[in-house]
């Protein structure tokens, strides 16, 4: 019975480390990603399936400039204050970039201008939007607050 407590006591300390490690390099790379200018956002609609599907994230470069966009890029931009979209552009005219959205059968109505685009799409990530969006609500924060506390104690007691 004790070589068997052992082994579980074992097991149970060693996915605790490989959680601290994994949250430790997960803040990590994303505190270098933002300093470069790369952030993330959720994909909250299905406009651009199946290239970036709804709950993905997109992480955004902030210095690829306006003026170096291409037909079939993908780019982020805001509408109003609030809202951030990422669609393709589709055209480039005088008055600005034109986007759709992949799953959209017509174009979007505003253009894409300097002052509301917001950078261009480098990559994404399928699926972890949803976990960034239930981390958001309110048992999400008492979760992600508990794993925190758990693991703040397991390092002190460790020691």
């Amino acid at each position: 019975m004790k070589y068997l407590i052992d082994f579980i006591s074992k097991i149970i300390h060693i996915v605790f480390e490989l959680l601290q490690y994994t949250v430790m390099l997960t803040a990590v790379l994303l505190i270098i990603m933002y300093l470069c200018g790369i952030h993330p956002y959720v994909v909250a609609t299905g406009s651009m399936t199946p290239t970036i599907p709804e709950g993905s994230i997109c992480f955004v470069n902030h210095n690829i400039s306006y003026d170096s966009i291409v037909i079939g890029d993908i780019i982020s931009f805001r509408i109003g204050e609030k809202t951030q979209v990422t669609h393709r552009v589709v055209r480039i005219d005088a008055d600005g970039l034109v986007t759709q959205g992949d799953a959209n059968k017509t174009e979007d109505t505003s253009k894409v201008v300097p002052n509301n685009y917001t950078g261009k799409t480098v990559w994404s990530v399928p699926k972890i939007g949803y976990i960034v969006e239930f981390m958001k609500s309110r048992t999400g924060k008492i979760l992600a607050g508990t794993v925190f506390l758990i693991l703040f104690v397991s390092v002190i007691f460790k020691k």
